[in-house]
Parts: C-alpha cells; structure tokens; sequence
C-alpha cells in the first residue's frame, strides 16, 4: 500500500486527515445530487422506460457497487487524487490512464455544466415568474450561484464540508416529504389525472412494452454519477487508505435505494405525454401537479440546493484530478499548485468553474433545450460509464496473480468487478449508437482532443508517469 504524496515546506500540499468518513459520504452524495440529477433526467427517464425506471436504477446500482468495490479495492493499494486514472497508469498503461484522466476531466466538466442548467428556472420559479425557459435569467442565475460554489469550493475543505452538511439535511428532508406526498397522492388515492400503478412498472419494457430497461439504464448511470468525489479527496481524507473507498460503496447504495424511490414514488404525478413536454422541468411539473402552487416553489428550492451541493463537489472533484495530472507532468504545472492559505487546488478549481460559466452561457443562447439536455446526458452518461468500467477492468487485470488462490478472491478480484464493467460497456455501447449528431460528434472531439494531449505530453520533458512499469506489489495484496 502507498501513502499519499508528503508535502514539502517549499510547496504545501493538500490538508491530510481534514474529512471524516460521514463527510466523505455526504460529498459524495451531494455530488451525485439527487434533487438536481432528478430534475435533470425525470423528464428522459420516464418515458424512456414507459415508467420502468425504478428497475433500471436498481439494475444500475448493481453494476455501481461492483466498480464501487473496485475502487475501494485499488484505493486501498494506492492513495492519490488522481484516482482511476493514476491506477490504470500504474497498473495497465500510462497511456490508457492517461486517456482515462482526460476522460474524467471531460465527464465532470460536462457534468458541471448539465448540473448547473437547471438552476435558472428553479431561481425563476422561486421568484414567481411565469417563463421559468427566459434565456437571461437562466444564464445570470447560473453565473451568479455558480460563482459562489466557487468560492465556496477554493477557500478549504472543511468549509465545503460544512456547506455539504447543512444544504444536504434540508434537501434531503425535502425530497423524502415529497416521496411521501407522491405515494399518498398515486398509489393510496389514486387521484384523477395521475397514473395508476401497475406491475408493468416492474417489467423491462415498462408499461405496454413502449420502454427499454438499456435506455433507463444509461440515464441512470448519469444519475449515479459523482459517487467517486469521495476517491480523489482521499489524500485529504482520515484513514486514506480505507474511509475513501467504504464512502464510495456507501454512496452508491444509499443513491441506489434514494433513487428508486425517487423515481416511484413521483412518476405517476403525469401522464407520459405530460412529462415529456416538461422535460427541462420534469420535477418542478411534477411537485405542481401534487401539490400546486405555492408549494412547487418548496421543490424548486430543493434543486437549488442540490445543484449548489452537486456543482461545488464536481468542481472540487475535476480541479482534484487536474491537480494530480498535473504532478504527475501530464497538465500545466499551474493546475497543480495548492494555496498557501486554502490548502487547495485554488487555480485549478477557478478554472474549471470559469470553464463550467462560459459553458452554461453558450448552452443557453445557441442550443435549443431539449436537445442540449439529451445531449449532454447522453455524453456525461457514456464517458462515466465507460470510465467506471475501465476501472472495474483494471481491478480485475491488476490482481491476476492471486485471483485463483482463493475463492473469494476469484469472486472479489475477479467476478465481481468483471461483471460491473461488462454492464457498463454494454450500456455505453448501446447508448453510443443510439446518439444523436451532437452527443456523437461532442465525444469524438473529446476523445481526438484526449489523443493530442497525450502526445504532448509525451513530449513534454520531465513526463516520467510515461515510463512507469506495472507495479509488482498488485500482485502480493490479498483480500
């Protein structure tokens, strides 16, 4: 097992031992966010799954926990903020962990600008206007909160800690009263105009077979995404080497559990054709139809929240990640220096947040709603997955030379993580050919931007993570 990087009096590094366990689980929570990942994607998942979607999310979170493992298994043999991308470099190649990274860095950069989108007309519901779609308030709302996670994001982790904790309790306390009110209205009343359940909900193809459990699935991965924020906080984590990786595995099950009923309990507000025609305010529509006004504006308050939590974790997480490639010689060496008064990343987090603002300002004024929505969860979707799933595969060829000496390594080390990125690759293949134009050609300019970085970086002097061998101590850990 490695330590994480010492600092030196010439150059502070990250704060150790500043988050505790619980803490590392809220982040991670937060950053899959569940108010503004619901109300980003209901409106794509209901009928995508004909009402279906608690069964992809539960065949979702199976996969999840199994590269949550994976991640908890690699951390556990090397600490660092990079995460899977460090693994895969040491383990299989530098190049496929350096595509990796850039895949990471792509996939919450994305993420933060989908996680900030729908924060204007939740502002907008919450300041009564009637056009929760105006192009300036969504774009100035975005700026102006966006702005403040910021902040929030480079004065320390502690502070984001504690930003987490109190923003969490009363989204969270929100959503569970919903869930609530949800299952009074739809399964106990069965008011007219809702959707009266039916065992089709439990069925692959959903109701009358006009959905798909694969197309679920992919939304549903993006649901998920942000329970690794734990992992590249493990070198500011208490017990690096064990509480990063036990809050991964939590994350996912209780987002696993949280979203299924989520997803029950609120779909049947509406008819398919209504949720589809709210589909860039899908929860919003929802909690209106349940509850009217003004009470909607309750669950607009909660996104808020969520996409406060959600936003400033992505940032935390990317400008992590950068700060870790850029160590290693693979970024500019500015996304690596740390703050002498934060103790973080502060250039690399200001960075990606001015890169997540100008974003959100072309998103709103150039792409239409709709389609930009599909498009960047469609995106954010496949790059998670398949990033989740590389890892799953590394855990698998890293510890080879002991998975056959013992039963349960065989299952641990080797069935276990093979079958998570096995369901992942598939959903993403699945999803890949279904794109539309935007989302395809979006990845291919990734994935073409990912192969020049990595030549320049190859380049570059001093890029010694290039060189590294397989390392010989994955084969001697046990489980």
């Amino acid at each position: 097992m490695t330590t994480p990087h010492a600092e030196s009096p010439a150059a502070p590094g990250l704060q150790a031992g500043a988050i505790r366990v619980w803490e590392s689980v809220l982040i991670s929570i937060a950053a899959s966010a569940p108010g503004q990942a619901t109300a980003v994607s209901l409106g794509l998942l209901i009928p995508a799954t004909a009402y279906a979607g608690g069964l992809s999310i539960l065949a979702t979170t199976a996969a999840m926990l199994a590269i949550a493992w994976s991640y908890h298994r690699l951390n556990m043999w090397h600490q660092n903020a990079g995460g899977a991308y460090a693994w895969v470099g040491r383990a299989v190649s530098p190049y496929l962990g350096y595509l990796v990274g850039c895949i990471m860095l792509a996939g919450y950069v994305l993420g933060t600008v989908s996680d900030i989108l729908p924060i204007g007309p939740s502002v907008l519901t919450l300041l009564g206007f009637a056009d929760v779609s105006n192009a300036w308030g969504e774009a100035l709302s975005a700026t102006i909160l966006g702005g403040i996670t910021m902040v929030y994001a480079v004065v320390g982790i502690h502070v984001t800690a504690r930003f987490q904790t109190v923003i969490s309790l009363i989204e969270h306390a929100i959503l569970i009263s919903f869930c609530v009110v949800g299952v009074t209205v739809v399964f106990v009343l069965k008011r007219e105009g809702t959707v009266t359940p039916s065992w089709d909900w439990l069925m692959p193809s959903g109701i009358a077979g006009g959905g798909s459990i694969v197309a679920g699935m992919i939304i549903a991965v993006y649901l998920f995404t942000g329970w690794d924020t734990s992992i590249y906080l493990n070198e500011e984590t208490e017990r690096p080497e064990v509480n990063p990786g036990k809050a991964a595995i939590w994350s996912v099950a209780i987002l696993g559990v949280y979203y299924a009923v989520l997803v029950v309990s609120l779909q049947g507000a509406a008819s398919l054709k209504d949720i589809a025609a709210h589909q860039d305010s899908a929860l919003i529509f929802i909690a209106h139809q349940l509850v009217g006004s003004p009470w909607d504006k309750v669950m607009a308050f909660a996104i808020v929240l969520s996409i406060l939590g959600t936003t400033q974790a992505f940032l935390v997480a990317a400008a992590r990640i950068s700060f870790a490639m850029s160590r290693d010689g693979l970024l500019p060496a500015s996304l690596g220096e740390i703050s002498r008064t934060y103790r973080t990343p502060a250039k690399a987090t200001i960075v990606f947040g001015v890169v997540m603002i100008a974003a959100t300002w072309v998103y709103v004024f150039v792409s239409s709603v709709s389609g930009a929505f599909d498009a960047v969860v469609s995106c954010v979707g496949v790059m998670f997955a398949l990033f989740y799933a590389v890892t799953g595969l590394t855990t698998s060829w890293a510890f080879r030379r002991i998975v056959t000496a013992s039963f349960g390594n065989l299952v641990s080390l080797g069935l276990v993580p093979l079958l998570g990125a096995a369901t992942l690759l598939y959903v993403a293949a699945c999803s890949t050919v279904e794109l539309d134009p935007m989302a395809l050609w979006s990845l291919i300019a990734i994935t073409a931007a990912s192969v020049l970085g990595m030549v320049v970086a190859r380049l570059r002097a001093g890029a010694a993570f290039f060189r590294l061998g397989p390392d010989a101590a994955l084969g001697t850990q046990e489980t």
